[in-house]
């Protein structure tokens, strides 16, 4: 029966009763042949078994035999981890740092570090890294190498099992007192048979205690808004030793306007260069300028003491203070030549006007307004007041009720205004390199006892200051000469119609107090005048444009006091002229106004200076002498 035939059956409706009967085949067991393979006994493919064949059992053996190394392996492995746990374990390498944990400021201080192997296993290529702070400075330490500022190392190379060493550490921690510093210690190192490194660490607080200089800062407990305000810093070495190379750096408040210090700073006003400073040695610096804020604001100011190098300052000891901005009921303000802010030329007039005002609700009796000058530019000769009186001592003029009426009683809301003037010297007072950029300093106040002092606060004494710096003084000195020593000259004295004469001008600049930048002196020839090239000295930075007869010197920088304590640069030339007939009987041009320029390095201003034309009417050469005017 087919395969299509059974198909047909299986889903026919009425299949056959007897499903199972098909056509005879030779493949049925019923007619199969005995062909013996039925007989072939314990070989019989289809006989049961009764045991292992040897297969089978080869099989067995070899899983067996497997099995045994395996578990074999994992024993020895498991014995060799144990071996390998009994000869080394990374927490029996320790170190321990030892030494004291209290110090003062820049103290030596010796430090014991303990390194530790307790295994049995040798450890090799051992290092100790030391981590420090940057105030902390090691000093005396034998094969230490330094990493950077905060770290180095020591090379210990092998620690045999069983063993301990130790390394001595040295340093000098540099902190304001109540300063904590850590020490860090790390040793790195590979046990002998490892590839992997290991570490172990210890690390040791040290607190600072106190500060072998002593550093103090005084502030106003209180202002009010645009008062005028001083910060005094005092310092002292109270150690046994001299500290070299110490600065002082001083951070304002905000709204803080700094005017003047004595002494003066450094750099940036808020540094100072101290050197080095003695056992038992001390100094101050008193820092004056405007505090400006609202009320109730608290303004802070610090200072640092301590060292710098490699552009990082390390302090030894810092302090702070606080002033607090409160309200005042009276008010005053100056202003100069109707400025606040100005600087100011040698013998210029200043015009001061003091305005002054009482905010509160309430009169106050009995005001005084004091204006305290100070500078040494300052004319006190010229001193011109409307009323008041002026102490010479002191350098203080006083206003009070018998000189103006209206500080009696003082009504609110009321103010008025004080006037009075003063010149500045022509003339600079220098007598050595450091006397350079002057400043003149005017500092009013004004006062009433009706004005209440709250307890544990100072007076309310309302303020103002303004400081003017002094511009310097540029200047070119223009002399000429027929009979020189430099360049020889020729032609008539006095000169002559249609013929040559030749005169050498001399240029020579002069600075007195600040120094100065793009210093240039310009000049024009007259039409009849011509430079004939002769320049000394040669290389001297002249150049002359010969179409428009203008002739440039430019000098660059100079120190204040050129001309005073240091040469001046001079340069040297020679002019022609060739009179015409209308100029019988006339003195001949030779130079046009000179004029030198630069920038005041101090105030920042742009400075000039000027001289007068220069014509044959030499007065400095006397072998001219009568031989000045033009001559047919």
């Amino acid at each position: 029966m087919s395969l299509r035939d059974i198909k047909n059956n299986l889903y026919k409706k009425e299949a056959p009763e007897n499903l199972s009967e098909h056509e005879i085949s030779q493949y049925d067991p019923a007619l199969a042949k005995d062909t013996g393979e039925m007989s072939k006994g314990e070989k019989d493919l289809w006989a049961k078994k009764t045991g292992l064949d040897v297969v089978e059992k080869k099989a067995i053996k070899k899983g067996l035999i497997a099995g045994a190394i395996v578990i074999g392996i994992i024993i020895l492995m498991a014995i060799f981890m144990l071996v390998r746990q009994m000869l080394f374990q990374s927490g029996n390498a320790t170190i321990e740092i030892s030494g004291p944990t209290q110090t003062e400021s820049g103290k030596l201080l010796t430090y014991e570090i303990t390194y530790k192997n307790e295994n049995r296993l040798t450890i090799k290529n051992a290092v100790l890294h030391i981590n420090y702070p940057e105030n902390f400075k090691p000093e005396n330490n034998s094969n230490f190498k330094t990493d950077n500022l905060t770290s180095g190392s020591f090379n210990i190379g092998t620690i045999k099992g069983k063993t301990q060493g130790k390394i001595i550490f040295n340093g000098k921690a540099y902190s304001p007192k109540g300063a904590l510093i850590y020490l860090k210690a790390v040793l790195s190192y590979n046990p002998s048979g490892y590839s992997s490194q290991f570490q172990a660490n210890g690390q040791l607080g040290v607190n600072v205690n106190s500060a072998p200089i002593t550093l103090e800062i005084l502030a106003p407990q209180n202002a009010s808004n645009g008062d005028a305000v001083d910060y005094q810093i005092n310092y002292r070495n109270d150690g046994k030793e001299v500290i070299n190379n110490l600065t002082i750096k001083v951070k304002y408040p905000d709204q803080f306007t700094f005017s003047s210090a004595s002494p003066k700073a450094s750099t940036d006003n808020n540094t100072w260069d101290i050197g080095n400073l003695s056992a038992g040695q001390s100094g101050k610096i008193v820092v004056s300028g405007k505090l400006e804020g609202e009320r109730d604001n608290i303004k802070k100011v610090e200072a640092s003491i301590g060292v710098s190098e490699q552009n990082e300052f390390t302090a030894y000891n810092s302090e702070s203070a606080e002033t607090k901005m409160i309200f005042s009921p009276l008010a005053i303000r100056q202003i100069v030549n109707n400025k606040e802010k100005l600087n100011v030329n040698a013998g210029e007039t200043l015009e001061f006007d003091i305005a002054y005002k009482n905010n509160g609700n309430i009169g106050l009796r009995d005001v005084i307004i004091t204006e305290k000058l100070d500078g040494s530019m300052l004319d006190l000769n010229s001193l011109k007041l409307d009323g008041g009186s002026f102490d010479t001592d002191s350098e203080t003029i006083t206003w009070k009720a018998s000189d103006t009426k209206a500080l009696e009683n003082l009504g609110a809301n009321q103010g008025g205004v004080i006037s009075f003037s003063i010149k500045v010297k022509n003339i600079f007072p220098i007598g050595e390199e450091k006397d350079k950029n002057f400043i003149i300093r005017s500092l009013a106040k004004i006062d009433s006892p009706d004005v209440p002092t709250p307890i544990s606060m100072n007076k309310i004494i309302s303020s103002n200051e303004i400081s003017m710096k002094v511009n310097t003084k540029l200047a070119i000195d223009v002399k000429g000469y027929y009979i020189d020593n430099i360049i020889a000259n020729s032609g008539p004295i006095p000169p002559k119609v249609g013929e040559e004469t030749t005169y050498t001008i001399h240029w020579r600049a002069t600075n007195i107090s600040n120094d100065v930048s793009g210093v240039k002196v310009f000049a024009t020839l007259p039409t009849n005048a011509q430079m004939t090239g002769n320049i000394f000295p040669e290389g001297a930075n002249l150049n002359y444009n010969s179409r428009t007869n203008e002739m440039i010197w430019t000098i660059g920088d100079m120190k204040s006091g050129t001309g005073l304590l240091f040469a001046s640069p001079e340069v040297a030339f020679q002019v022609k002229i060739k009179p015409s007939l209308d100029q019988v009987g006339r003195e001949v041009g030779l130079l046009g106004k000179t004029t030198i320029s630069a920038k005041d390095l101090f105030t920042e201003e742009s400075i000039m200076g000027e001289y007068e034309d220069k014509d044959t009417n030499l007065i400095e050469d006397s072998s001219v002498a009568g031989g000045i005017r033009v001559i047919k």
